[in-house]
């Protein structure tokens, strides 16, 4: 196995999700060549991962953002890929897509061993598959392991390691300087909003803004702590709220002012980060901070923070109706329950804890 390819074209959180399988091909196979093609927003997740040797930026959300410039674009980026993908040559695959588009290719280039995922009857490509409507039951890098068995490789690792860019590092620096903050405080990163994965359904993710600005508040008068509030442009409104509620000098307002890579830098130099599930928890707990979250629709035993558990605390209620997001779906419920019955002196009590 001299050229392997690992397919996902997914967002940070599933990113990052995929790292011990990384890990677990190069110990296998140590003088393997490993590609990875994802989406290009993800880059900075795994441009210093050491056992990548090349990134391919052939996902179909790169491909639709060429196309509604220039069709033509659009058609010679898609002949290169597959020219690339067949000129390499590779002799093993591993489609985490969940779709035929990716093992159809593969199965086009001559890849004779492509391993994968069969969601809704999309495996028809792959040469070794295992069936499934949905992840249920138990975390999603242990279906990366039982792939990684179905190859022979019996090594598996849940967790991940992060590295940050020299660049993103000196942001970092800079940022706590410019903020006027030193290695005596104790900094905490607060992700308060749902990010842009789910898109129209973010909000489905939130745990009340009100209760995020009364722990902020609880937070900084206990612990004298100083808060980096972090959220995309798309949030600027509700951080602004949150931090109007919360009446404090002590908020930073990062929100829409970092790449993911600075993202990475200012995270890295926490003490605990606190917030919804999403790609800024997993980026944390894969950088190695300490972590709260709180998870509502999701279920945290498929899509919770990988690592050592004993930092990391979920906060979660248990009801009939949750999770609800299944099979890839998120229900249609409008009352939230799972989440408003969170208060915040639970979730204070976690984040003392692990202080």
């Amino acid at each position: 196995m001299k050229k392997i390819l690992v397919i996902n074209p997914f967002g940070v959180g599933d990113v990052v999700f995929t790292f011990p399988l990384i890990r677990a091909l190069k110990k296998t196979y140590p003088d393997s060549s490993i590609r990875y093609l994802c989406n290009s927003q993800v880059e900075p997740i795994l441009k210093n991962n050491h056992d990548i040797n090349e990134l391919l930026f052939y996902s179909r959300g790169d491909l639709k953002k060429i196309k509604q410039k220039s069709l033509l674009s659009y058609i010679r980026k898609i002949v290169e890929a597959v020219w690339n993908l067949k000129k390499i040559n590779f002799d093993l695959a591993v489609d985490l897509s969940l779709v035929s588009q990716y093992s159809f290719i593969l199965w086009l280039v001559g890849v004779k061993k492509r391993y994968g995922f069969d969601s809704r009857g999309r495996g028809f490509f792959l040469t070794d598959k295992i069936v499934l409507s949905g992840f249920k039951n138990k975390h999603v890098v242990e279906y990366y392991r039982d792939l990684l068995a179905k190859v022979g490789i019996n090594s598996f690792e849940k967790s991940a390691e992060l590295a940050v860019a020299d660049e993103d590092k000196t942001f970092a620096d800079d940022f706590f300087k410019n903020h006027g903050l030193t290695e005596q405080d104790i900094v905490i990163g607060l992700a308060a909003f749902g990010g842009e994965s789910w898109g129209t359904n973010a909000k489905n993710k939130h745990w009340p803004l009100e209760k995020y600005a009364r722990l902020s508040q609880k937070i900084i008068d206990r612990f004298g702590a100083k808060i980096i509030l972090f959220g995309t442009q798309k949030e600027k409104n509700l951080a602004e709220k949150l931090i109007r509620i919360a009446g404090s000098k002590n908020i930073i307002d990062a929100v829409g002012k970092t790449s993911l890579g600075q993202l990475m830098g200012i995270i890295e130099k926490l003490n605990l980060f606190i917030g919804n599930d999403g790609g800024p928890l997993h980026i944390a707990a894969g950088l190695g901070v300490k972590t709260v979250s709180i998870f509502g629709p999701v279920d945290e035993k498929i899509y919770g923070p990988i690592g050592n558990p004993a930092r990391h605390s979920v906060i979660c209620k248990d009801l009939s109706c949750r999770p609800c997001y299944k099979d890839f779906k998120i229900s249609g419920c409008e009352k939230m329950d799972c989440l408003i019955q969170i208060n915040e002196d639970e979730v204070l009590k976690a984040v003392e804890s692990l202080l």
